[in-house]
């Protein structure tokens, strides 16, 4: 069993972590790495809070209305991608929201051809065949069969 950390937090209970080889401190507790870890944190926070990765203002907008226009947009961003031209962080946001927008240019028509069926044989919109549409009335509750 690997031995403890011998530092004492401020509500008395003893640091968990492991400790160095040949020392009784962790590296989180140990004096003589507190300046590594404070120039650690510092460069961590500097690299986070620079420039957001995004495209110039000047790329044209790509037309987005169908799947072939998608996968367009797509193709020209993964070989912009690998030629190095295009940031990997937007290039993942661009995929996942190219994701979402292909999920919704596929149920849109599917929406409007129920929407029309539901209409055409009289159902109300979000009915299920072979359901009854639940009473309006105050206090009613379905019955178990």
């Amino acid at each position: 069993m690997a031995k403890k950390c011998e530092f004492g937090k401020k509500n008395g209970e003893q640091c968990n972590a492991d400790v160095q080889t040949g020392k009784s401190l962790c590296v989180f507790h140990d004096p003589a790495k507190a300046a590594d870890g404070h120039r650690a944190r510092r460069a961590g926070g500097l690299t986070r809070s620079g420039q957001a990765a995004v495209l110039p203002l000047d790329t044209p907008d790509h037309p987005l209305g169908d799947t072939r226009e998608v996968s367009i947009l797509l193709a020209d961003s993964i070989n912009r991608l690998r030629r190095g031209q295009l940031d990997p962080r937007v290039a993942n946001s661009m995929g996942y929201l190219a994701s979402v927008l292909l999920r919704a240019l596929e149920h849109g028509p599917i929406e409007e051809r129920l929407a029309k069926l539901e209409a055409a044989l009289g159902l109300p919109s979000g009915v299920a065949v072979g359901e009854k549409p639940q009473s309006s009335r105050r206090g009613s509750c379905p019955r178990e069969v």
